[in-house]
């Protein structure tokens, strides 16, 4: 009876937050937040609306993210009875397992965790609840899960620094992808959701965030940025006429275009195929070297918007998440 008193009252606390869903609100109503912990805590902390630590391992971390914020995302995806959905990042599964209240029996959770341990107690916690519409897997999130899908939408709860094609393959036309990107460069994390429509992706900004950060394939742009900065190394300064300056807003919207973006030392540099620019930190003037077109492209889509901050512009891919433009929000 406590026990149920805590989770009616968090329950409440998601209801104040703005989730008005029924369906979502029982969801969090059903599930006990505390087997899902190897961590105990006192019910007022598990019932918080807060991140709480659940396992650990070595040097790695599983949390229970803000069950608000998870609601959040579960109701920018439309959430509902019968829908397939791949989670990514699963940890030791409570929010996997809500979900699976929300899709009820004839509805599918596909969590894919990097962890075996994490898996492992997310498997075992899931089964001793009788929770049986929850699949976990145990691999890199980036591969998503190509056995069940098509999904009717994907939901990440670490924080990834790239958007992989192959989610946007095993996601249904109309499906949405609701995640938390890492922009290592501005240790920025906003919250975005991509919806594959007829011919291509749209993707929008919802706010800034702050999750753990994905392990692997989700995880390691920086480096893989780095090391296609080291074959420019011989590249000489460019004396292109066109000379641009910009702000942050502009390197996190760089980052959602063409995930170009990496850190070497303390300078914030923008790879392409044939170069690369470095960004002034001081004045926000771009020094270029070799060839650079994504960059003015994308500086020229910017001002066509009359440089909106990213709340205002939509983002447009194709559908193997290659750019395309930008669109102000509205038109």
């Amino acid at each position: 009876m406590c026990e149920f008193f805590w989770r009616e009252k968090l329950t409440h606390d998601i209801r104040i937050a703005g989730i008005d869903d029924e369906n979502i609100l029982s969801g969090f109503l059903k599930v006990p937040r505390e087997r899902f912990s190897q961590i105990e805590y006192p019910p007022q902390v598990v019932y918080s609306d807060q991140v709480i630590v659940t396992m650990k391992d070595q040097d790695e971390y599983s949390t229970s993210s803000q069950p608000s914020l998870m609601a959040y995302f579960m109701k920018i995806a439309h959430l509902c009875r019968g829908m397939k959905v791949l989670e990514i990042g699963s940890g030791t599964g409570y929010n996997a397992c809500v979900m699976a209240q929300i899709v009820k029996e004839n509805g599918l959770i596909v969590a894919v965790e990097y962890n075996q341990k994490f898996l492992l107690y997310a498997e075992k916690t899931a089964r001793e609840l009788g929770i049986n519409n929850v699949i976990f897997v145990n691999d890199d999130g980036a591969s998503g899960c190509e056995k069940y899908a098509p999904y009717d939408a994907i939901i990440v709860t670490v924080a990834a620094d790239n958007i992989p094609y192959t989610w946007i393959k095993q996601l249904k036309p109309g499906g949405r992808i609701v995640l938390p990107i890492d922009i290592y460069v501005i240790d920025s994390q906003p919250a975005f959701v991509l919806e594959k429509i007829e011919d291509g992706i749209k993707g929008d900004y919802l706010f800034e965030t702050r999750f753990l950060k994905a392990r692997g394939s989700l995880g390691n742009l920086n480096q893989r940025n780095l090391e296609k900065l080291l074959s420019f190394e011989k590249l000489s300064y460019s004396q292109q006429n066109t000379v641009i300056y910009t702000n942050i807003q502009f390197l996190k919207l760089l980052h959602l275009s063409f995930w170009s973006l990496c850190m070497r030392s303390r300078e914030i540099c923008h790879i392409e195929e044939n170069g690369y620019a470095v960004w002034n930190s001081w004045n926000g003037k771009w020094n270029i070297f070799g060839i650079i077109q994504k960059l003015f492209r994308l500086f020229d889509e910017w001002k066509s918007t009359n440089q909106s901050s990213l709340r205002e512009i939509q983002i447009i891919y194709d559908l193997n998440m290659n750019f395309l433009r930008l669109k102000k929000r509205g038109n």
